[in-house]
C-alpha cells in the first residue's frame, strides 16, 4: 500500500488546486519587493487564523450534525 493511497482525491484537489492561488501569495510575499516582513506575517497571521476558524466551525458543526443524527 502506498503512502500516497492514505489521502483521497479532494485532498490533493483542495491542497494542491484550490490554494493555489494561496500558495503564490505567500511567496510573492516572501521574495517580492519591497519586502515588508512586518506585513508578511500579518498577512499569514490572518490566513492561518481564517483557516483554523472555518475548519474549527466546520469541526463543530459536523460534530452536532452527528449527535442529532446518528
Amino acid at each position: 500500500m502506498s503512502d500516497l493511497s492514505l489521502f483521497g482525491p479532494g485532498t490533493w484537489l483542495i491542497f494542491g488546486i484550490v490554494l493555489a492561488p494561496v500558495y503564490g501569495m505567500l511567496i510573492a510575499w516572501a521574495i517580492g519587493e519591497p519586502s515588508d516582513l512586518r506585513t508578511g506575517l500579518l498577512g499569514v497571521g490572518y490566513l492561518v487564523a481564517l483557516t483554523c476558524v472555518l475548519w474549527g466551525g466546520l469541526l463543530a458543526l459536523t460534530l452536532v450534525i452527528g449527535v442529532m443524527f446518528f
